[in-house]
């Protein structure tokens, strides 16, 4: 119990739990709160799951808070992932990247055209639910789900 206190220190919860091996109210919200950050179900329980989150988050992710907001953060995580120039802001060179990207990888077929319709959206929703088993149901709606999905993706370096 001690390395999932010393974990959650590590990712910056704060106040910083007392690394002494024992499992309590503290912990259990600690343990809630890194489980919301590397975007497994916050349950309290460190499993196989957790475990497999928290480290590709540290080893290979991108580190961002799963809160469904569409940020510089994200957006530059996205940015890099699908390989288009990393600079925090969504346009129409990043949409074409990230319709290039579902093409190469999911085979989505998009036209390649810098729109971020409700095809591209539904393309990525599909592609996120081959990649995390993210469960969005594929309506081409960009909202909180869709966007708590991709950084879910992101922080396993799975899109």
């Amino acid at each position: 119990m001690a390395a999932q206190q010393s974990a959650v220190n590590g990712l910056g919860y704060s106040p910083q739990l007392t690394v002494d091996g024992i499992w309590g109210a503290r912990t259990d919200a600690g343990v809630r709160w890194l489980q919301t950050k590397v975007g497994v179900a916050a349950d309290g329980l460190w499993g196989p799951a957790t475990e497999a989150a928290y480290n590709a988050y540290l080893d290979e992710g991108s580190r961002l808070a799963v809160d469904g907001v569409f940020g510089p953060a994200t957006v530059t995580a996205t940015q890099r992932a699908i390989g288009v120039t990393t600079d925090g802001v969504w346009g129409p060179a990043s949409v074409r990247g990230l319709q290039r990207h579902l093409n190469t990888w999911s085979g989505a077929g998009l036209t390649v055209d810098g729109d971020m319709g409700p095809g591209t959206v539904s393309a990525l929703q599909r592609h996120l639910n081959r990649m995390v088993n993210a469960r969005l149901t594929v309506d081409g709606s960009w909202g909180p789900a869709t966007i708590k999905a991709l950084q879910n993706a992101l922080n396993l370096a799975r899109l």
